[in-house]
């Protein structure tokens, strides 16, 4: 068989294609199938447990990450104001 240079670009150009589709179809088959297959989950919080009827709980306050926020905020800046002339026989 005698192959011109057209026919050899075709062929390579066709393998290219064929390599490509093989590559790029079944990654996104299985993205899509994926995305399907996702549910959402009831979530159960355990608090509302054991009561008759619809129960609901009110957002939590922040108030006590507030307060530790300033606890740490203390100590850590409470070296801060320590004298800077005291020896350390203190």
């Amino acid at each position: 068989m005698i192959f011109t240079v057209k026919t050899l670009n075709f062929r390579r150009t066709a393998a290219r294609w064929l390599i490509a589709a093989v590559v790029a179809l079944p990654g996104s088959l299985l993205v899509s199938n994926q995305a399907v297959a996702q549910d959402e989950e009831k979530i159960n919080d355990a608090r509302l447990e054991g009561f008759n009827g619809d129960v609901k709980v009110e957002n939590d306050s922040t108030a006590l990450m507030w307060l530790f926020l300033i606890l740490l905020a203390v100590v850590a800046l409470s070296p801060l104001f320590k004298d800077a002339k005291r020896t350390h026989l203190d």
